[in-house]
């Protein structure tokens, strides 16, 4: 996989990262504990197009996704 550069909005708390690989992009979102991965062809989108697709309304859906993660996580391990 080739990492082609942190994008727009990446954060300590929510790194952002595009990657290339196998005629895919590979839109990484990363927390300290949990990570969300978008795929999409290259053939449907440039680069260019994935920067500004990550824009501030996207983030937000990502980090309350993230928000939903977290919980899950929480109910499941006070199972055990």
């Amino acid at each position: 996989m080739y990492f082609i550069g942190e994008l727009k909005g990446s954060s300590p708390d929510l790194k952002i990262s595009l990657y290339k690989w196998n005629s895919k992009f590979f839109v990484k979102f990363e927390t300290p504990d949990l990570e969300q991965v978008y795929k999409i062809s290259e053939m449907d989108v440039s680069e260019d197009e994935i920067r500004a697709m990550v824009n501030e309304e996207f983030i937000e859906k990502i980090i309350t996704r993230f928000k939903e993660m977290y919980q899950d996580l929480g109910e499941l391990m006070g199972d055990y």
